[in-house]
């Protein structure tokens, strides 16, 4: 298979198109939404973001592309329905309809994101709009450093008598080297921001998309980013998505029929030094400056889990975030400054506490099956598109995340996995018309 195969779309319109731009936004609408509402509050952003979907599928209709329903990714969609079909039996009627709303036109959204446009097209929106991010991050953080000179809260709370600490736009905390915050206003997701965008950067170039000084550039406000937020979580992520990066760089310069017994080789070291990080978790979570029960998250799982075995099966119900006016999280896990917390920081238990085994068993195969088809399309293409790297490395850190984060269930995490999945559908199909196209000129051949 030639490069093109793998960077074609579904299909794509003749002429200018809209949609690439729209892509930014859509990626910085999902993954920074939390400095939007810092803006303009919540009700403004919900018409935002209702008027962003709708122009979304009407450039996409108004184009000419069209939703190719069997590249459709079956676990991420089967996981989509079934939070909604949890409204028949959820805890939290409203909540579940509103969230099961958000989870439907986010699915949508990466979906026709990835009928449209190719996985070129799709890196350079990804990449453009964490970029924009990080940028708009260290701004804003050294506004607070030099001129504000102490914590922001966000905009919509300025009426508000009190503000607790956990709801802090920034801590102003820059110029003591971190941890901070940025536009959106949580350090774990600005990094895994930061990491993603240092992915699509070093795979941008690879792929001889960008310049060398936009690579200096950019993966370097990247790393200092990284640095800056000191998300140990992410750091691993970071660390595990590099040796991933130079396996696959080792394994080009391994001739063809020994890459077989090298990728076994390479899996069963991975193997065993997952196996010792387990059995060293708390000497690993002393280097990455935690306490051994990952900031507190120890006793969140452990309460989560107790409320899962009341609804085991079926779950709780879809609720996404969990909302703090809710009495079962009122008390759950209360925070220092006396506020809740808003999910069960991973997301595996998130879905098992929400949706039950059956969502359980969906996430775990979607995370799964995107690891497994985004590793075997990068073996495949190992030495002649770099580009398909991104899915494999954006995948990884997915998954890693999911850890200690329940962001891969809801904006641009699940966008992002939407994507992924069905553009793996979409090269599927490419290939297979290939491989027939070629079946048939040589069946018409009579030479053969």
């Amino acid at each position: 298979m030639q490069r093109e195969e793998i960077d074609a779309p579904a299909g794509r319109a003749q002429g200018r198109s809209v949609l690439p731009g729209l892509a930014v936004w859509a990626f910085f609408l999902t993954f920074s939404g939390q400095g939007i509402r810092n803006v303009v509050g919540w009700t403004p952003f919900g018409i935002i973001a209702a008027i962003s979907g709708i122009a979304l599928y009407a450039a996409f209709r108004l184009e000419g592309h069209r939703i190719v329903w069997r590249a459709l990714p079956t676990a991420i969609c089967a996981y989509c329905l079934w939070c909604v079909a949890s409204i028949a039996w959820t805890q939290f009627p409203n909540e579940t309809l509103l969230a099961s709303a958000l989870m439907v036109a986010t699915t949508a959204a990466g979906i026709l994101l990835a009928c449209a446009l190719s996985l070129r097209q799709l890196t350079v929106a990804l990449g453009r709009s964490l970029e924009a991010t990080i940028a708009l991050s260290l701004a804003l953080e050294a506004y607070v450093a030099l001129f504000l000179k102490h914590p922001l809260i966000p905009l919509y709370m300025r009426g508000w008598e009190s503000v607790p600490i956990s709801y802090f736009w920034s801590e102003d905390r820059l110029l003591q080297g971190g941890p901070i915050q940025g536009i959106v206003g949580n350090r774990n997701p600005l990094a895994f921001i930061a990491l993603l965008a240092l992915i699509c950067v070093v795979v941008r170039w690879r792929d001889r998309q960008i310049s060398r000084s936009h690579l200096v550039v950019w993966s370097s406000l990247s790393v200092l980013t990284l640095a800056l937020t000191r998300s140990a979580t992410v750091t691993v992520a970071a660390v595990i998505c590099a040796i991933l990066a130079v396996v696959l760089w080792w394994l080009r310069h391994v001739p063809r029929e020994q890459r077989y017994q090298a990728i076994l080789r390479t899996a069963a070291a991975c193997l065993l030094i997952g196996l010792m990080a387990l059995l060293f978790r708390q000497d690993l979570a002393m280097l990455l400056n935690r306490s051994s029960d990952l900031s507190g998250r120890a006793i969140i799982w452990e309460r989560v889990i107790d409320l899962w075995k009341q609804h085991s099966i079926l779950g709780w119900g879809w609720v996404m975030y969990w909302q703090p006016w809710l009495p079962v999280f009122q008390t759950l896990v209360v925070r220092p400054d006396g506020t809740p917390t808003m999910s069960a920081h991973n997301a595996y238990l998130e879905a098992l506490f929400q949706t039950g085994i059956v969502g359980f068993v969906l996430i775990l195969a979607v995370v799964l099956l995107l690891l497994a088809r985004t590793g075997r399309l990068a073996l495949r293409y190992l030495d002649s598109a770099p580009s398909v790297l991104l899915p494999l490395l954006v995948s990884a850190a997915l998954a890693i995340q999911a850890l200690t984060e329940s962001r891969l269930l809801s904006e641009g995490n699940w966008m992002v996995a939407c994507a992924i999945g069905t553009w793996l559908g979409l090269h599927r199909l490419t290939v297979k018309e290939a491989e027939r196209a070629i079946r048939t000129r040589i069946g018409e051949d009579p030479r053969q």
